[in-house]
C-alpha cells in the first residue's frame, strides 16, 4: 500500500497476485448482496471487477493506515460504488404489500418493509428469519434485523440509526450483530447467507 500510495503502478499488480481471493470473496460479497450472483459465478466478469478493486486501493491508498483494516475492508464502500458502477445499481419494483406504515415519535408516517410479508414470498428470507428465531432473543432478534435492513438500504451510518431507535450505542449495535451472524453462520441451512450478510 505504501508503494502505491507513492505511484508505483506497478504495486497493483503485484496486490493482486499476492492478495486475489481476498479481493475476490471482497467483490463477491458485494455481488451477492445485490442480487448479483450470476455475475459472481462468472469468472471473467469476477477478474475484471477484482482488478476494478485493485485499481481503487490504488487510488486511495495515500489515506490508508497500517494499523488498521485490511486495504479491501478498509475501501469496503469505495469498492461497492465501482461494482455497482460497472453492474448497474441494484433495484427491485415496489410491491405496496410488502411495505407497511408506522407512526414515528415525531407524528410523522414512513414506509417500512415488513419482513415477514417477503418471507412469505422469498425462501431466503424466511429461512433468514427462522434462523433469527433460533439463535436470538427478541430485542437482539430485532437489532440484528434493523441493522442489516438499514445497512442494504444503503444507509451510511446503519449503527447510529439502529441505536436512536433501540437507545444503544452504536458500538452495542455493531456487537449484537456481528454475535447474531456469529450464531448465524453456525446454523446449516443459513450459513451462506451468514456469510453474505
Amino acid at each position: 500500500m505504501k508503494r502505491m500510495a507513492a505511484g508505483d503502478g506497478a504495486a497493483p499488480f503485484e496486490l493482486l497476485a499476492s492478495y486475489y481471493e481476498s479481493l475476490a470473496k471482497s467483490v463477491c460479497s458485494i455481488l451477492h448482496a445485490v442480487g448479483r450472483r450470476d455475475v459472481a459465478s462468472r469468472r471473467a466478469e469476477v477478474d475484471y471487477l477484482v482488478q476494478g478493486a485493485a485499481l481503487v486501493l490504488f487510488d486511495r491508498a495515500a489515506g490508508w493506515r497500517s494499523d488498521g483494516a485490511l486495504p479491501w475492508v478498509w475501501a469496503y464502500a469505495s469498492i461497492r460504488a465501482e461494482v455497482v458502477a460497472w453492474i448497474g445499481h441494484p433495484s427491485v419494483e415496489f410491491e405496496p404489500r410488502f411495505h407497511v406504515m408506522r407512526s414515528c415519535d415525531n407524528d410523522l408516517d414512513s414506509s417500512d418493509i415488513d419482513l415477514r410479508e417477503l418471507a412469505v414470498v422469498h425462501g431466503e428470507i424466511a429461512d433468514w428469519l427462522r434462523a433469527v428465531d433460533v439463535v436470538a432473543n427478541e430485542r437482539d432478534r430485532e437489532v440484528h434485523l434493523e441493522y442489516q435492513v438499514q445497512k442494504h438500504l444503503g444507509d451510511r451510518s446503519p449503527a447510529h440509526t439502529v441505536s436512536a431507535m433501540f437507545s444503544l450505542s452504536p458500538a452495542n449495535v455493531r456487537q449484537i450483530d456481528t454475535r447474531v451472524r456469529r450464531r448465524l453462520a453456525g446454523q446449516p441451512d443459513v450459513g451462506a447467507l451468514a456469510a453474505a450478510l
